[in-house]
This record gives structure tokens, C-alpha cells and sequence, in this order.
């Protein structure tokens, strides 16, 4: 089920507001032009544990291609408290959090990519151990 948010989208420039819909669980804010999806504090904790717990929810969206070197350098406005979000890099991933209410904005792709990295740390975590020390 979709309905209307009074949120407007960090990404697209010319003010789209983003859609609610239930997402994995979650009800989430997903922008219907770009494909971005903004998630409150602790909303993608949970989807995060629901996917470690179950391995069963299918993202639909398409593989993240190469993000511009200029990524690190996009400084979105939250869609909540319309402060400005810190970019940080997670595996080969940039995302946006915004250090007043804790939301995370992930681009169309971004869900998947940092799946793969969650994946592919807990298929080698031995190794990543052993690298450690």
C-alpha cells in the first residue's frame, strides 16, 4: 500500500515528494522518480536483522552501477528535519545520514550493494579475522 509523504526527496532537484509503502516489513519513504529510499532511525536496523534472521527478503532494484567519484561530495538535505547529511562510505558504497534524527538515505542500488558487502563479510569472516590481528 503507497500513499502520499509530505517529504521531499534529498536527490532529485526538482522537490518530488516521496511515496510511503511497506518495504520488507518497514514503512519507508521511497522517491518515485529516482528510486531512492529514506529510512527513519532504526528502520533499516530492522530490515537488516530481518534479513540476517531470514535470508528471505528480495529486494527489487537493479544493480548499483559505478557511482561518480563526486558522490562523496553530494551533501543531501534530510527529508525530515531538512539538515544537511554527512556522506559516508560503507564497503564500496557512499551513503547519507543525517546526524540530527538519524535517517539514512539509500540512492537505487545502494540496498543491494550493501547486501553484497554484508554477504560476502560474513562468507569470509575468517579471513577478515585472521586479517586483523
Amino acid at each position: 500500500m503507497t500513499e502520499a509523504s509530505n517529504r521531499q526527496c534529498p536527490r532529485c532537484p526538482n522537490a518530488v515528494s516521496l511515496v510511503e509503502m511497506d518495504y520488507a516489513k518497514e514503512r519507508v519513504d521511497i522517491c518515485p522518480n529516482c528510486h531512492g529510499i529514506y529510512f527513519d532511525k532504526g528502520e533499516l536496523e530492522d530490515l537488516i536483522k530481518l534479513v540476517e534472521d531470514f535470508m528471505a527478503v528480495q529486494f527489487d532494484e537493479p544493480e548499483i552501477a559505478n557511482q561518480p567519484l563526486t558522490e562523496q561530495n553530494f551533501k543531501p538535505t534530510c527529508p525530515v528535519c531538512c539538515e544537511t547529511m554527512e556522506t559516508l562510505q560503507i564497503s564500496q558504497t557512499w551513503i547519507n545520514r543525517c546526524l540530527n534524527c538519524r535517517g539514512i538515505w539509500l540512492d537505487q542500488g545502494e540496498l543491494s550493494a550493501l547486501r553484497g558487502a554484508q554477504l560476502l563479510i560474513r562468507e569470509n569472516i575468517d579471513l577478515f579475522l585472521r586479517l586483523s590481528q
